[in-house]
């Protein structure tokens, strides 16, 4: 639910610090072409001090507020004592930059007041130095990852190089200076002060950076740095003026201040945007150079305190004694230092390569005490710390215990492998397959022994489950061979029957083939018996109204018995065609139909169809379209008629309007006829069943349309008894089309 604000939250913070940086550059443009009257200067440049330490102290108070529903909403698993310690550090944070902003609110009006000057007042100074305990304890208490344990020599040279370097130059850089300023010693030491707890703030800084993992450091460590170096510079400059009464307030070096509030607040924007990571990357400008710059700080800061040295003694004539022994002293504290940290790189490479490997590995000395473990013995092992183990003896992590001095002899003979067991923290035992391997120096020692595990509960367990699976298969297979006999004796017994009952189904099939037979004969028989009668009655009905001596006559036979007779004609023409049709069906199934193919000219064909269809009104609506030049077909005539009758009066049945066009056209050996109407198209879900016997598209057409399914059926079985083939389709412009093909008669003198 709350990932739809996170753009909102993050454009809300790019506003931000567009709005900072324009207030900045809008203060540098003033300090460059403004600040010409004192009461201007007065106004502006206290107010900008002033109005920046309040924006970093109420950015600073909604990081606290927020630091703990930010870290909930992230869905990222945070410890509650971490977010706590989190909290904490704020709290500390926000306590010390209210102090500031107290100190700049103080010096304003103090100087509105003309004092002497706002440095020399003891309480103020008071005040700024606890804003500045309080921020060092929030950035003490801020969570970190801490330093990989193996280093933990060279980070205590690096730290005590560092703070040497730092504090050597504190002495010569603000406090030795500071009677010679030409003021009171306490005016001196008091504007030493915010040099002073600046350098000190740095000291901090430069040590918490070398306690901690380089490449999982605080964000806003990396702009709170940047903000100390800023007041560094300022406040210097002010020191050494206000001393000498040449501080004035709008001058340049206020941009310090300014600038430095700048970045504390982006660090508090920093922590906003975290969304609860409490180690998160340092600024992009700095990502490239975190553990370069960790390792050569030492180096760097000794040859700053060298040059420094070094230029005050080319510049001023003054060479400062401490600062050339510290010097010296750094130097062959480096040199100790790169032992170290050699060492530090071998072991380096062993504990890479402990912690990679999946298994449960470790690193003990030929006395068999641990040094190295590895993430997966601890989950192993069900500890929560590699310092619970480190220098206890192997011993306690192998079962049985008095085996373990000899393994570690065999090992660093020249390797073991076995079968052990784990002992856990609770007490527990695990079986593993241990391989205890020598480590050798490059100096042709042993320095220490590997060892790597390999869990075998799983392989157990599945050894037990296999072992009982055994047992339980043996007993199946007694049980199965009594099984099998009773089976065979039910399979002879069901085979007997089976035998019976497949007689019995081929007898009973022969009997029904027969019955199909005679069923065919009988269909057969009745149409024959029916067709006789039908013809003549027919033939009867239309001699009597086509009679010549009956049409001189006519006012004899009344109107609706004419009416009558006509209808009568149409019923027995229909019952005839469904009569000839049921032969034909009868005849393609018994495989009696005698075709002839012989070469056809279709436009005969359809000549002759069409005077037929002259005699009835929906004859009149058919479009022949077929050209005379048309190749013959290799067809029987009678079979071809009987397709295009059966086409066309499907198209008469469901399509009641409109013109039926029959086409043809010669293509790649075959003639495409298409029979096309205007009617309403076949249903989608009735396509793939169009041809089958029997079928209708809709189930109430038979009582809007005449008619038994068998047309299409017969079109289809006479088709591909002629090599040919038909598909229905529906128009686009509305209506069905069957388009079927016949071959063309190749060699016309040959045939």
């Amino acid at each position: 639910m709350q990932r739809p604000i996170e753009p909102t939250r993050e454009q809300d913070h790019r506003w931000l610090i567009a709005a900072g940086g324009t207030f900045l550059l809008l203060y540098a443009a003033w300090l460059l072409w403004g600040r010409q009257v004192a009461w201007e200067r007065y106004l502006i440049g206290n107010l900008t001090m002033t109005f920046s330490s309040l924006v970093v102290l109420w950015l600073a108070s909604i990081a606290r507020q927020k630091v703990g529903l930010s870290i909930l909403l992230s869905r990222q698993p945070v410890a509650g004592g971490q977010i706590a310690r989190l909290r904490k550090a704020w709290t500390w944070l926000v306590l010390g930059m209210g102090f500031w902003a107290l100190t700049d609110l103080v010096r304003m009006f103090a100087q509105a007041n003309q004092e002497s000057f706002a440095i020399r007042n003891p309480a103020l100074n008071l005040i700024y130095l606890a804003g500045s305990i309080f921020t060092w304890v929030g950035l003490a208490v801020y969570p970190r990852q801490p330093r990989q344990p193996l280093g933990r020599w060279v980070v205590l040279f690096d730290s005590t190089l560092v703070t040497a370097a730092a504090l050597t130059l504190v002495w010569m850089m603000a406090i030795q200076p500071v009677p010679s300023f030409g003021s009171t010693l306490s005016g001196g030491w008091l504007a030493a002060l915010y040099p002073l707890v600046d350098l000190g703030s740095l000291l901090l800084l430069l040590n918490l950076f070398l306690l901690s993992n380089p490449d999982h450091l605080p964000a806003p460590f990396g702009w709170v740095a940047l903000g100390m170096f800023c007041y560094t510079f300022s406040d210097l400059i002010f020191a050494s003026r206000v001393v000498s009464a040449g501080y004035q307030s709008g001058s340049f070096s206020d941009l310090g201040w300014v600038l430095g509030d700048g970045f504390l607040a982006l660090g508090a924007l920093a922590q906003l945007r975290s969304q609860g990571e409490t180690t998160q990357h340092m600024p992009f400008f700095l990502r490239r150079m975190r553990a370069r710059v960790q390792s050569l700080l030492p180096l760097i800061a000794a040859m700053v305190l060298g040059g420094y040295t070094l230029i005050q003694w080319m510049w001023y004539g003054q060479l400062s004694l401490l600062g050339l022994w510290v010097t010296l002293v750094l130097g062959l504290g480096l040199i100790a230092r790169q032992g170290f940290l050699a060492g530090e790189i071998e072991m380096q490479q062993y504990a890479h390569l402990v912690n990679s490997v999946a298994e449960p590995a470790f690193v003990c000395d030929e006395h068999g005490y641990l040094r190295l473990v590895n993430p997966a013995l601890l989950a192993a092992t069900g500890y929560t710390s590699a310092q619970e183990l480190l220098g206890a003896p192997l011993q306690q992590l192998i079962h049985p215990a008095e085996e373990t001095f000899t393994r570690v002899q065999q090992g660093l003979g020249g390797g073991w492998s076995g079968e052990l067991f784990l002992r856990q923290q609770g007490g527990g035992l695990v079986p593993i397959s241990l391989a205890l391997r020598p480590l050798v120096t490059g100096r042709g020692g042993h320095l220490a022994l590997a060892g790597t595990a390999h869990d075998l509960s799983e392989q157990k367990r599945q050894q037990a489950a296999l072992q009982a699976a055994y047992e339980q298969i043996a007993a199946d297979r007694a049980e199965l061979e009594r099984l099998n006999a009773r089976l065979e004796q039910r399979v002879a017994e069901k085979t007997a029957d089976l035998t019976q009952a497949l007689q019995q189904l081929e007898q009973q099939n022969q009997a029904l083939q027969q019955l199909d037979r005679l069923k065919s004969d009988f269909v057969s028989l009745v149409s024959h018996e029916l067709r006789a009668p039908l013809t003549n009655i027919n033939g009867g009905i239309e001699l009597l109204l086509s009679n010549p001596k009956w049409q001189s006559r006519a006012q004899k036979i009344p109107e609706h018995a004419r009416q009558n007779l006509e209808l009568v004609q149409s019923e027995i023409l229909r019952l005839t065609r469904f009569v000839e049709t049921i032969l034909d069906l009868s005849a393609l199934e018994a495989g009696r139909v005698p075709l002839y193919p012989a070469p056809v000219a279709l436009h005969v064909v359809a000549e002759g169809l069409d005077r037929q269809l002259q005699r009835s009104e929906e004859g009149r609506r058919v479009r022949w379209q077929i050209p005379a030049d048309l190749p013959p077909l290799l067809a029987d005539e009678q079979a071809l008629n009987s397709v295009l009758f059966h086409l066309l009066d499907n198209s008469f049945k469901y399509a009641a309007q409109g013109a039926v066009t029959v086409l043809a056209r010669a293509a790649n050996g075959q003639v495409e006829v298409q029979v096309l109407d205007e009617g309403p198209g076949i249903p989608p879900e009735a396509m793939p069943l169009i041809f089958d016997r029997f079928y209708r598209a809709q189930a109430s057409d038979s009582q809007a349309t005449y008619g038994h399914g068998l047309g299409l059926y017969i079109v289809q079985h006479l088709l591909e008894a002629m090599d040919g083939r038909i598909e229905a389709s529906n128009r686009p412009e509305g209506g069905a089309c069957f388009t079927f093909w016949l071959p063309v008669v190749e060699n016309q003198d040959a045939s």
